[in-house]
């Protein structure tokens, strides 16, 4: 019950209700007055002169008092025109007009609409209040002054007696006099803590608004964020892809062409089978890119996986490429194959145009929980840096050592190995197989072995789940 009570009256909030303005509520503003809060006061005015008014008739007063109750039905319209522009000010001012209007004018303060009023005007204070410890202080201090109000007006004057007399001329003993005290206590606080209460569901229910808004907005921003890196993660996706299904065939054809040239007049033989290379992968090319295509506009395209590796591995101009699979191929899913595919397939291309290998080995090793790439090779490894670059062994660009994890991002290697070639030092393939390993929270080492050669080395987590 307490932690109820604590958190309806929320107390440490610090949230406050904005004041009326033309730009949060969509209400005309008169200066800087809510035209709703002017109505409301004119409106009120207006019915309790009128209701004033009808009983002078039948009552005979003086002009003086005719004038009172003229200035008091004014300040209180006053009062009522800043009930959301000062509401804790508006509320005490409220509560003063009640406890003098009481003694001056007590016709006009005891008018039904004026009552109807006075609890509009508490209700605003609590509902617009910008501290709740400030606008339940009021509440508590506008109670304690009605109750002592009242012990002063029984107390002071013979109004209980009359009362009583009206309303149970039989009764007689303290025991009626008791219960009327405590009757008027009792409407006096539900008069207050009623207008209070249905003010502070009003603050509840606009601080819900609020948050919910500004749920709403965050959500928005959020989705546009997403939507924003969707953009260029699919813009990153359709680069590597490209990538790596032009770069290699176009990079194979070109080494073959320039094969071909060369023995065209001393071997005719191996020109020819150059040419039949170039041939060959260009219809791979096509129909890889065909793939590609169909996949980036419909999505009917089918990607390459572990079971287009032999093929890969296989051709007249890839007689020294062995490749060996271990595991279960059933365990890996398509996109964690996509990447073992293009993985090798650029670590060969990678080969074939800088190694000048004898031999080369591809081993797709599938545990339980990862899946492991390593091409090997037997060609130079590392070759003298051009002057000015750094020299083997020594530090990468990044913070690495040669043989150690890549870090993503990072172009070439401090060999060189990947910035010569057809790729004129752009470093674009060890940086897409860099992406691609990290996209599966995987880990790349790149580098020249210790007994020659070069080493790719990727391992891939295994998700359970996502086999095909």
């Amino acid at each position: 019950m307490r932690t109820a009570l604590v958190d309806f009256l929320s107390l440490d909030d610090l949230w406050e209700r904005p004041a009326p303005r033309s730009r949060i509520i969509r209400v005309p503003v008169v200066g800087w007055l809510s035209a709703v809060d002017l109505l409301v006061a004119a409106t009120g005015v207006l019915v309790i002169g009128l209701t004033v008014w009808l009983q002078q008739v039948q009552v005979r007063v003086d002009t003086g008092s005719v004038w009172r109750q003229v200035v008091s039905v004014l300040v209180l319209g006053l009062i009522l025109c800043l009930r959301r522009r000062f509401p804790l000010t508006q509320g005490g001012a409220s509560a003063a007009h009640l406890l003098i209007g009481s003694f001056l004018t007590p016709l006009v303060s005891a008018s039904f609409f004026t009552q109807v009023l006075y609890f509009v005007s508490l209700h605003a204070a609590v509902a617009w209040g910008a501290s709740r410890r400030a606008a339940w202080g009021l509440i508590a201090a506008v109670e304690l002054a009605l109750l002592g109000w009242v012990a002063v007006i029984f107390a002071r004057t013979n109004s209980l007696a009359q009362i009583m007399k009206d309303l149970a001329p039989q009764a007689r003993g303290v025991n009626g006099l008791v219960r009327l005290v405590v009757l008027y206590a009792l409407i006096n606080t539900a008069f207050v803590v009623g207008a209070a209460a249905l003010g502070q569901v009003s603050w509840r229910e606009a601080r819900a608004l609020h948050r919910a808004r500004e749920q709403a907005a965050t959500i928005a921003a959020q989705r546009s964020r997403l939507a924003d890196q969707a953009v260029v993660a699919e813009r990153l996706r359709i680069s590597r892809e490209i990538h790596d299904s032009v770069s290699h065939h176009v990079s194979v054809i070109g080494i073959q062409a320039a094969g071909a040239r060369r023995a065209m007049e001393v071997a005719p033989d191996q020109a020819r089978q150059a040419l039949s290379a170039i041939e060959e992968e260009s219809r791979l090319a096509v129909t890889e890119m065909h793939s590609l295509l169909g996949s980036l506009r419909q999505g009917t395209g089918v990607d390459p996986g572990l079971s287009d590796l032999a093929e890969l591995c296989s051709g007249p101009h890839r007689h020294r490429l062995d490749l060996d699979i271990v595991g279960d191929t059933e365990a890996v899913g398509p996109a964690l194959g996509l990447t073992v595919y293009r993985v090798v397939q650029e670590a060969i291309t990678n080969v074939e145009k800088h190694a000048r290998a004898a031999h080369a080995h591809v081993a797709v090793r599938i545990g339980p929980d990862q899946v492991e790439v390593e091409v090997t090779d037997d060609g130079r490894g590392a070759r003298t840096s051009p002057p000015g670059g750094t020299r083997p062994g020594s530090t990468r660009p990044g913070g690495t050592r040669p043989g150690g994890t890549r870090p993503v991002g990072t172009k070439g290697d401090s060999t060189g190995r990947e910035d010569s070639g057809l790729d004129g030092g752009a470093g674009v393939g060890l940086i897409g197989m860099a992406e691609r390993v990290a996209a599966h929270r995987g880990t790349l080492e790149t580098g020249p072995r210790v007994t020659g050669g070069w080493r790719v080395l990727a391992r891939l987590p295994l998700v359970p789940g996502e086999s095909s």
